[in-house]
């Protein structure tokens, strides 16, 4: 039974495989669609070929937005979207806490010290276009023990917070 964690894994490699040849086989199928739709605008026709030319173009796109919401690399860069004004070079930094037991060894960026918890920042540099990422130039991920977290944090220590004053009263 101490496989089951790399039959599992094997699984979820082959399941995301699946779901990327139906996607691309559904924004393939789209593109061909609108390629139709296209040239029978272009060819003309009746009322008939018009309205032939309309369903043609609804489907293509449903086909082309279902492969990319089907296709996971595609969807995770849909959900890493930025702003639709933004064009060009993006840079964007993630962070997210670090359990006990969820590393691998990993030392801290400031201290050199093992992570065992605290914080793991994730940096990208990604091209945009109207937001959505269309490649990754740099990708990395930097570690941070719990003292160091706690000191990039914005969280105030217990040595910076605010005093009471000696004039109010005590609370029993």
């Amino acid at each position: 039974m101490g496989d089951e964690g790399g039959i599992v894994a094997l699984a979820d490699a082959v399941s995301e495989l699946f779901y990327a040849i139906a996607g691309w086989l559904l924004v393939g199928l789209g593109a061909l669609a609108l390629v139709a739709a296209v040239s029978g605008l272009v060819a003309g026709g009746g009322v008939g070929s018009a309205m032939g030319v309309a369903l043609l173009v609804v489907f293509g796109l449903v086909f082309v937005v279902s492969g990319v919401l089907v296709n996971p690399r595609l969807r995770r860069r849909l959900d890493r979207r930025h702003s639709i004004t933004r064009f060009g070079r993006v840079r964007s930094t993630d962070r997210r806490v670090v359990r006990p037991g969820e590393t691998r060894g990993e030392s801290c960026v400031e201290c050199g010290a093992d992570v065992e918890g605290g914080m793991a920042t994730r940096y990208r540099e990604e091209y945009a276009l109207a937001g959505i990422p269309i490649s990754t130039r740099t990708e990395g991920v930097n570690h941070y023990c719990l003292a160091c977290a706690f000191d990039e944090s914005d969280i105030p220590d217990e040595s910076s917070a605010r005093e009471r004053p000696e004039s109010a009263p005590e609370r029993s």
